[in-house]
């Protein structure tokens, strides 16, 4: 089955270490590589001293993969330094969100991963200020459209991504964690609200719930899927930690505040039934509502089935994140906006006019 190998080791990396093939190493380290997840294999072999048990050659690609993670994890540390002064000049709440956070907090889902940007949630009537003084300190859009600024700047739950002239370090400034275009209204107050400052920075971070939360919506609400077996890896390690800190109880309260419990089911069925997850399972007993059943074995097919199961699941997954991440009138304007947009600007290249 698809992803089997990935699956196994994270579920149980003992028993997949006894039983393992060279087959299942060599499958394993493509689909490990494949969805940037080397590193992170590496670290949990770390951590539960499993190191010694693994094959000479599979131990040094996940060595390697583990000191370029942490090379990345350090150009973080940096990058969030350089920001610091100009963010304690906003004077408003800036709460990092996704790796950032993850790794601001030291978490198990943070060891070994790559950062390809720096995700930051400030409140939408800052996010102009905020930009401005990106701007004046080495930050660009980069080039976009017209047609995809715009589409940033009304429909979308953050500004176009900005990049540093100079480190390259991209930064996604977030107003909201799912796009305003939605018929969905999530209230993402409560994460304002319950962000704890990090000692020593102006920058904040999420509660471990409404980490969770935020996962759990950014997979369950979207229509992307290329990165979904990564995506529920770092949902398990997520919801571990919520019940380490005694918040598992507290997660459902704030799925319901914020009108994202079906997400959050969702995720937890999915856990419980991939990893068997206990915190999931007992999240399960006590929600008031019950998971979507065909919402979460579609994640089980583009995951564990055949090949044509998994694609015909990523089809119908794409066609309802775009459903649900838009209401229908913009759904149809973009639809027929966007070609419009592109075929005008092929022509302006062309003829020039």
């Amino acid at each position: 089955m698809l992803n089997q190998p990935v699956l196994c080791f994270f579920t149980n990396p003992t028993d997949f270490i006894q039983h393992a093939t060279a087959r299942d190493w060599t499958l394993f380290l493509q689909q490990a590589r494949e969805h940037g997840l080397t590193a992170r294999f590496y670290y949990l072999l770390q951590q539960k001293a499993l190191l010694e048990q693994v094959p000479d050659q599979v131990r040094l690609h996940g060595k390697s993969a583990a000191i370029y993670a942490k090379k990345q994890q350090h150009s973080l540390y940096f990058e969030l330094q350089q920001l610091e002064s100009l963010f304690s000049d906003a004077k408003c709440p800036c709460i990092l969100l996704k790796g950032a956070a993850y790794r601001a907090l030291a978490l198990p889902v943070s060891m070994g991963r790559l950062f390809a940007d720096i995700d930051i949630l400030v409140p939408v009537e800052r996010v102009k200020q905020i930009r401005d003084k990106l701007f004046f300190s080495g930050f660009s859009e980069g080039t976009i459209t017209d047609y995809d600024r715009d589409y940033y700047l009304n429909w979308s739950h953050q500004n176009p991504p900005l990049q540093h002239y100079q480190r390259g370090t991209v930064i996604d400034l977030h107003h909201h964690i799912y796009p305003t275009a939605s018929a969905k209204k999530i209230d993402i107050a409560p994460i304002f609200t319950h962000a704890n400052t990090i000692d020593g920075s102006v920058f904040k971070v999420p509660m471990s719930a409404h980490l969770f939360i935020h996962a759990a919506v950014h997979l369950f609400y979207q229509e992307e899927s290329h990165k979904l077996l990564k995506d529920v890896i770092d949902l398990n390690d997520l919801l571990l930690d919520v019940a380490e800190q005694q918040q598992l109880k507290l997660l459902i309260e704030q799925a319901r505040l914020m009108a994202v419990q079906p997400a959050v089911i969702n995720a937890c069925w999915v856990l419980a039934k991939l990893f068997n997850n206990k915190a999931a399972q007992s999240v399960l007993i006590t929600a008031p509502v019950k998971a979507q059943s065909f919402v979460c074995k579609l994640v089980l097919l583009m995951l564990q089935g055949s090949s044509f199961e998994a694609w015909l699941a990523r089809q119908i997954w794409f066609v309802r994140g775009h459903n649900l991440k838009m209401r229908w009138q913009i759904l149809l304007y973009h639809t027929l906006a966007k070609p419009i947009a592109l075929s005008r600007n092929w022509l302006t290249r062309v003829f020039g006019h």
